[in-house]
């Protein structure tokens, strides 16, 4: 790619700042007076909840409370000859893919005579395929092959030893969210512990992930039960095909052999598909439901049919929801699944504004190793789904992670390719709590949310009004705008370091305090990219040290091969 002069990129934002006017012309923001309504039926965390437990010690201020002995610490692998000869068994292997099955083989032969015994914890099986020894062999295969490796080792779980979490011992910010959510929920359960059914359906493993989070929503105060609906089971339904879960879930999910790990979920699961009508006695107890965080495209599947259609479980969740009867929340990309218009399934900045979008379904990662990316897709490509998501945040679309990973051009670029009015970004341990009725809206967590309304351009830039508000900040969404914000008062924050690279990276998030400092405009050069906000007359900032959030601004991000 050829690189373009300072000079060109000036162009592009002078293009850019009459975009910006043709948006403030645009765009009407009118403040409304705010509701008194403040009970928040859905919670959108940006991100999956760190909390500390026995399995998350990373995620522990202190770990003097866990008892090996005690709690499940860790998964185990089985590096014997007879598991691993059954987890490379060439029944499960593509056929073109035979070499790479050979190199395992070998590989973990290795491994075994490493270790010098046969049971290894995740972390250091792990850190081995990540060695020197072994790292270019790991950079060759799918994550489908990957998993389907570490699928085959892996032990059954033990029943006396259970995933404890501490919520009081966590570092982050997404420990109070869920403290939040339980408490919300309980409005409804008269006294008790509120009964809290965790959707898993988003995950590569959905039997593997229920302990974690029946552990996290325990420990702040709920009851937790498993709503074990996923696209396995609603292919199964469809079909006859219930005795057949193990099996299916290779096609539908990518996981394996999760009968034999995890025997008692599976036989709970296969009894559920079984009884067509289980999930109505479920939700007429429940008084919320986590979405675990994944695969948002995974998420939806468990929920249409094969003709699109939304099933009647999902049908149900929604009418609950919006009769005030139950509280949900979604963490990471199953918030994104929760998106009424347009859902984002893949995709960075960079590939969004030099390729645009596809309505396509997502390249599988690492679908560059074994040349099954389809046609006109690239790892990276910025694809959709047009039908959108659940639909249970009824604002348009959402995306995550948006400061962190840079999202603000596949975000800016897929709202303005299919027309959204509003869209909105959360980052990572922040949470933005609604209430779908009234459409008051707060923020809570670490970092922000990022608002776009009224999105527009052409092939090679976009722009829109946006909102970036922070912890506590309150206001209203709408269809197509959000008003009557109402910003809180920010704690110092001394960022570790700082980058000015946009895309895919933090550059907007370490920046835009400059717009708090009485700057009419942030400008950012990155190769054949400039990145502007800008403030008018309208603009209200609020700011602290290392914080800043901004109302009524105007953002817009350019390309020039």
């Amino acid at each position: 790619m050829t690189k373009t002069p300072i000079s060109g990129l000036r162009n592009i934002g002078a293009a850019l700042t009459t975009l910006f006017t043709a948006v403030l012309f645009s765009t009407q923001v009118s403040a409304e007076s705010a509701t008194d309504e403040t009970d928040f039926n859905l919670v959108l965390l940006g991100s999956d909840p760190q909390v500390c437990s026995s399995m998350n010690q990373d995620a522990c201020a202190s770990k003097d409370w866990i008892q090996a002995n005690e709690m499940r610490t860790s998964r185990l692998f089985n590096l014997s000859d007879v598991r691993r000869r059954e987890a490379m068994r060439q029944a499960v292997w593509p056929r073109e893919r035979e070499a790479i099955r050979e190199e395992l083989i070998e590989t973990l032969e290795m491994m075994a005579d490493h270790f010098g015994y046969g049971v290894v914890p995740e972390y250091r099986l792990v850190e081995r395929f990540r060695s020197r020894a072994h790292l270019d062999l790991l950079s060759r295969l799918t994550e489908e092959e990957y998993y389907r490796v570490l699928d085959g080792l892996e032990m059954p779980t033990m029943e006396n030893l259970q995933e404890v979490a501490r919520i009081s011992e966590s570092t982050d910010s997404g420990s109070a969210i869920v403290a939040r959510f339980v408490q919300s929920a309980a409005q409804s359960a008269e006294g008790e512990a509120p009964v809290i059914y965790v959707v898993t359906a988003a995950q590569r493993d959905p039997l593997g992930a229920y302990q974690s989070y029946q552990a996290i929503l325990r420990d702040a105060g709920a009851q937790v039960k498993w709503l074990p609906i996923d696209a396995t089971v609603l292919r199964a339904q469809a079909n006859g095909q219930c005795d057949s879960l193990d099996s299916l879930r290779r096609r539908t999910t990518g996981a394996y052999d999760r009968a034999r790990v995890h025997p008692d979920l599976h036989a709970e699961q296969k009894a559920f598909c079984e009884d067509a009508d289980a999930w109505q006695g479920m939700l007429a107890e429940a008084d919320g439901i986590f979405f675990a965080d994944g695969n948002q495209s995974l998420l939806r599947d468990a929920f249409f049919s094969g003709e699109g259609e939304r099933t009647a479980l999902l049908k149900s969740i929604t009418s609950q929801l919006n009769d005030g009867e139950l509280k949900v929340a979604a963490a990471g990309n199953a918030a994104i699944a929760m998106s009424s218009g347009t859902m984002v399934t893949n995709g960075s900045s960079r590939e969004a504004m030099t390729e645009g979008s596809l309505a396509r379904p997502a390249p599988r990662i690492g679908c560059e190793q074994d040349d099954s990316c389809p046609r006109g897709v690239s790892p990276n490509s910025l694809t959709y789904h047009a039908m959108g998501g659940l639909g249970l945040y009824p604002f348009g679309m959402i995306d995550v992670e948006i400061s962190e990973r840079g999202r603000q051009g596949r975000m800016l670029r897929l709202a303005t390719d299919t027309a959204m009015p509003l869209a909105s970004g959360i980052d990572r341990a922040t949470a933005l709590l609604v209430n779908t009725r009234s459409g008051q809206f707060e923020v809570m967590g670490d970092s922000a949310v990022f608002f776009v309304e009224q999105p527009t351009g052409n092939e090679r830039m976009v722009g829109g009004a946006f909102h970036f508000v922070r912890h506590a900040s309150t206001g209203v969404i709408q269809r197509n705008r959000v008003s009557d914000i109402q910003l809180a008062e920010q704690q110092a924050y001394r960022p570790e370091s700082t980058t000015t690279r946009f895309l895919g990276d933090t550059g907007v998030y370490d920046n835009i305090a400059r717009l708090c400092e009485g700057r009419e405009q942030l400008q950012l050069l990155q190769e054949d990219f400039v990145f502007l906000m800008q403030a008018g007359e309208d603009t209200e900032t609020k700011r602290a040290q290392g914080r800043c959030q901004v109302v009524n601004g105007t953002v817009g991000i350019a390309w020039q091969p």
